[in-house]
């Protein structure tokens, strides 16, 4: 029962799929701001901490049955279909995307991303229609595809940031963009995540709309070292002594993990032995921290 199950979920996964696909392609959107992400990762496939599974954990289980009766029942809940409106938020590389991948698969919803910097528009009045044109889309898409897919907003910092009393031209166009975005939060209906890398300037009228805000940090050692692992390719020739744990002391978002060694593999590869070393993975991973811009770089004529 339980693999004829898969099957039927793995059918109707790509028929959804197909369905948004088709949908997508009859509109006249930008590819770089509007984009059907493959599902493929699951959220064990992401490395977190504990506080985030749980958080994540108890999103998932207001689509048990029982669950959404007594929510029903209490009057608290009327729409069969899940609803949770979520802020993922922390540094770049944490695993913010492809968690919501994880999520989306374990709904067994498809996921819609919008790119909120891409949307933005010095021309007067475009900003309010773009955001009207990502709620208006999706709902045009959901009622083609006969589905309801997570709607992904990445990068949506400008979207939620603190309100700025001013009577500057640019000020009031931003403070009224993002009035219509709240007014469409709190319209929305499914399930909605938006992702960024700053909270401090989370405007409060915001923050009441969203049900979760689920934090995102850097793996601690045991993290790293758990990604390093996941990672590692079995089938791959390591040097002797070969030490995984040396590799987990760098201090490295899961992003850059995985970017070093894509990076590493591809030197690895070009060698005659095609032999992984420690210090083919220290070169390539200082070079990665090194030219990454964090808070302790400096760029300036003088650095």
């Amino acid at each position: 029962e339980q693999i004829e199950q898969q099957r039927k979920d793995l059918l109707k996964a790509k028929a959804d799929e197909a369905a948004l696909q088709d949908a997508v392609r009859g509109l006249a959107v930008p590819q770089d701001e509007l984009s059907l992400i493959p599902i493929k990762a699951s959220l064990e496939d992401v490395v977190l901490n504990e506080k985030t599974k749980q958080l994540l954990s108890t999103i998932l289980k207001q689509v048990d049955k029982k669950v959404l009766a007594r929510l029903s029942s209490w009057g608290i809940k009327t729409r069969k279909n899940i609803d949770a409106k979520i802020i993922f938020y922390g540094e770049p590389g944490t695993g913010k995307t492809m968690s919501a991948v994880g999520l989306a698969k374990s709904l067994k919803k498809q996921i819609l991303s919008f790119d909120c910097s891409k949307i933005l528009s010095k021309y007067v009045g475009e900003s309010e229609q773009n955001v009207r044109k990502i709620f208006d889309t999706y709902k045009e898409i959901c009622k083609k595809s006969g589905s309801e897919p997570v709607l992904l907003l990445n990068e949506a910092d400008q979207f939620l940031s603190t309100r700025v009393e001013s009577s500057s031209g640019a000020e009031k166009m931003h403070n009224q963009m993002q009035n219509i975005f709240l007014e469409q939060i709190e319209r929305f209906e499914g399930v909605l995540i938006a992702t960024t890398n700053f909270l401090q300037s989370l405007d409060v009228a915001f923050s009441r709309r969203f049900d979760y805000k689920i934090e995102f940090k850097k793996p601690d050692y045991n993290g790293r070292l758990a990604i390093w692992r996941k990672i590692l390719p079995e089938n791959a020739s390591f040097e002797d002594g070969f030490s995984v744990e040396k590799l987990a002391e760098f201090n490295l978002s899961g992003a850059q993990i995985v970017l070093a060694l894509k990076n590493t593999a591809l030197k690895v590869a070009i060698k005659d032995d095609g032999i992984f070393t420690f210090e083919d993975f220290k070169t390539t991973i200082e070079r990665e921290l090194n030219s990454s811009f964090g808070e302790d770089k400096k760029m300036g004529f003088g650095s």
